[in-house]
This record gives structure tokens, C-alpha cells and sequence, in this order.
């Protein structure tokens, strides 16, 4: 049974006895270059019968239904939130069964490896830009920033008074310098 991943726009499919990583690395198998996704951020194994996805340690944390998870069994269509519980990057995981494998020959010595990840662009249901670009790198950059200032957005009340009054004491500073002088 394969793995269905969708995030971020694409969608990977990972083959039944394949390892997969979810984060921020360039070399993560599903890449999620956006803040508070750690390099390794999350991993997906098929153990047992079924996918399992584990948190890689990350710093802020993989959560499913709003609550922060180490491992979960995914039996069925399953969505998780990479970072934050609600403004997270949300990553889709869709166990599916496929076409039955080739059996090896009698003479066949060559052990039967895994097919090598598919990779789908998705387009999105909405517009990315209002020019309606069809260049990919565009889409891409709209992409990012729209998750950047998802990110600003989730900042919580004292952050924000944290940066006014680092500010305010900057400017205090200033003005003191010039009236010392």
C-alpha cells in the first residue's frame, strides 16, 4: 500500500517499504521550506501493515486534531499540522492500495526494489497571483509568502509588544545620543 502526500501544493507518493522525511532540508523527500518547520521535521515509515508518522524531534512540534503527537497510526485519510496546531503547514497523508507488483521469476536473482517517488504538481483552487502567471517559479515565491505572512499573523500578542517596545528602546536610545551631544 502506497502513501498519497499532499502539501504545499504537491503531492508525493510514497511506495509500501520506503523511509520518507517531511521538513525544511533541500534533501527532505517532501520539502517544507517555511518557519517553524524544523530540517527534519517529521518521518514516515510502513511498519507493520501500515503507515506510521513521527515527529523527527522537531522544535515546534507535529499535531493532528490541534493536539501535539511524537506518532500516529495512519489507517485512513489523515491531516496533520507541521509547527503550529492550527497555522501550521497542513500536510494530507492518504494511505492507497495499488497495482499488484510484479513477481520475480524463478531464475531472477535481482531482489525487487521500490518504484521511485511520483511527484505531481496540484494546481491550487484559487488563483496564486492576480495576474494569473503561469510561471511555476512565481507561483511558488506567491506560495511562500502567503505562508510568511500566515506565519506573522499566528505571532501572538506578546510577541507583538515585545518588538513595539524594542523599538521604543531603540528610538529612546537615539534620542538620547543626540541631545548628548
Amino acid at each position: 500500500m502506497d502513501l498519497k502526500v499532499s502539501a504545499a501544493g504537491e503531492q508525493v507518493i510514497v511506495p509500501e517499504g520506503t523511509t520518507a522525511v517531511i521538513g525544511a532540508d533541500p534533501s527532505a523527500t517532501i520539502r517544507l521550506a517555511r518557519p517553524g518547520i524544523s530540517r527534519r521535521h517529521a518521518v514516515l515509515k510502513y511498519t507493520d501493515s501500515q503507515w506510521v508518522v513521527q515527529d523527527a524531534s522537531s522544535r515546534n512540534g507535529t499535531f493532528h486534531n490541534g493536539t501535539r503527537v511524537q506518532t500516529i497510526d495512519i489507517k485512513g485519510p489523515t491531516t496533520i499540522r507541521l509547527g503550529h496546531p492550527t497555522e501550521g503547514a497542513e500536510v494530507v497523508l492518504v494511505p492507497s492500495n495499488v497495482a499488484a507488483k510484479p513477481v520475480p521469476t524463478a531464475g531472477s536473482a535481482k531482489p525487487a526494489t521500490p518504484p521511485p517517488l511520483a511527484r505531481t504538481r496540484v494546481t491550487p483552487t484559487t488563483p496564486a497571483t492576480a495576474s494569473g502567471s503561469s510561471d511555476p517559479r512565481l507561483d511558488d515565491l506567491v506560495a511562500s509568502l502567503n505562508d510568511t505572512v500566515k506565519s506573522i499573523k499566528g505571532l501572538t500578542w506578546s510577541v507583538w509588544a515585545m518588538i513595539a517596545v524594542t523599538a521604543v528602546l531603540a528610538l529612546l536610545t537615539l534620542f538620547v545620543g543626540i541631545i548628548g551631544n
